[in-house]
């Protein structure tokens, strides 16, 4: 029995994670309910702060460490937030 093949669904939003440090901050700041920076100099640390729901993070640090610290906030982040439509990648 030959059945008709259903339409292909076409408008699928695909979410994938930014690789990169830019690409992740410009992210929490659309994605996350709150999120502060302060870049800090090299007699001052920065800090970040960010939040998702329930999931926050406060991260005091020395400049230097821009790119680790905002991967590890990213990815928290990441897995905290639920896209209103589409499929989230989740792999890191």
């Amino acid at each position: 029995m030959n059945m008709p093949e259903a339409p292909a669904v076409t408008n699928i939003t695909l979410h994938n994670p930014s690789s990169c440090t830019c690409g992740r901050i410009i992210w929490l700041t659309m994605h996350c309910d709150s999120f502060a920076m302060n870049m800090g100099t090299c007699d001052v640390d920065a800090r970040i702060d960010a939040s998702i729901g329930t999931i926050s993070q406060r991260k005091t640090f020395p400049p230097g460490m821009l790119k680790e610290v905002v991967a590890a906030i990213f990815w928290e982040m990441w897995n905290a937030w639920e896209p209103a439509e589409g499929i989230k990648v989740v792999a890191e």
